[in-house]
């Protein structure tokens, strides 16, 4: 049937298609058919039996072995603390750069993020309902893994290109003509040691995708939760 088939489409349209899914959606398809056919052997409209049978599955994340149920918005608070913390920190390191023109700028996109950061954590630390806390949604552990590798490699990859492109505006000619890099003086110096450094402030982006699958797992809900709610 179109409609059943345009259904399960739907349902599986934010995930892969990889084995395991193709089958589980083959499943779920067979699962519906059936219970349509048996619904309207039963004398029961055919229109009818596939709103019924739609309405059995409404989401498909539980069937997903990568979904984790997890508590939300607890989640999402200590994502919030730890991401607060991380800025904080890089904001206070930054502190010093701010003798040149790109630091004050890096400073205080630190600085901004930051105060977002702690609004956002003081909104959500003061809701304290338990209904609230114990709030869930699903998110794909599977997903989560991927993003923090390939969030490391897309830094890994960001890093070297920085470090190469800061080396040929600050000693290529040098490099070219093989003179011995030199500084006029301090001030100099910290200039080219901050437009190296300054990129490396990118690593509070993959930092906080390595605690995102973490969190997952620490905030999932165990079947005893599942019982009690």
């Amino acid at each position: 049937m179109d409609r059943l088939h345009n259904y399960v489409e739907q349902l599986f349209i934010k995930y892969k298609g990889s084995k395991q899914v193709q089958e589980l959606k083959q499943e779920v398809l067979s699962n519906l058919e059936a219970k349509v056919a048996d619904l309207t052997a039963n004398g029961m409209d055919e229109g009818e039996a596939v709103r019924v049978a739609k309405d059995g599955i409404i989401t498909i994340d539980d069937l997903i072995d990568s979904n984790r149920k997890v508590y939300i918005n607890q989640w999402r608070l200590e994502l919030v603390q730890i991401g607060l913390l991380y800025f904080l920190i890089a904001w206070i390191i930054a502190l010093p750069f701010r003798i040149i023109g790109s630091g004050i700028l890096l400073n205080e996109l630190l600085s901004f993020i930051t105060f977002i950061l702690g609004i956002s954590y003081l909104v959500l630390r003061t809701r304290k309902q338990a209904l609230y806390l114990r709030q869930t949604a699903t998110l794909d552990l599977q997903a989560a893994f991927y993003r923090r590798k390939l969030g490391w490699v897309i830094w890994s990859i960001f890093i070297g290109v920085m470090v190469l492109y800061t080396t040929a505006i600050h000693f290529g000619s040098n490099i070219w003509f093989s003179r011995p890099a030199t500084f006029s003086g301090p001030y100099q110096f910290a200039v080219v040691a901050i437009a190296y450094v300054q990129p490396f402030f990118s690593i509070l982006v993959p930092l906080l995708l390595h605690a995102m699958p973490k969190l997952i797992m620490k905030y999932e809900v165990g079947e005893e939760d599942d019982y009690e709610a």
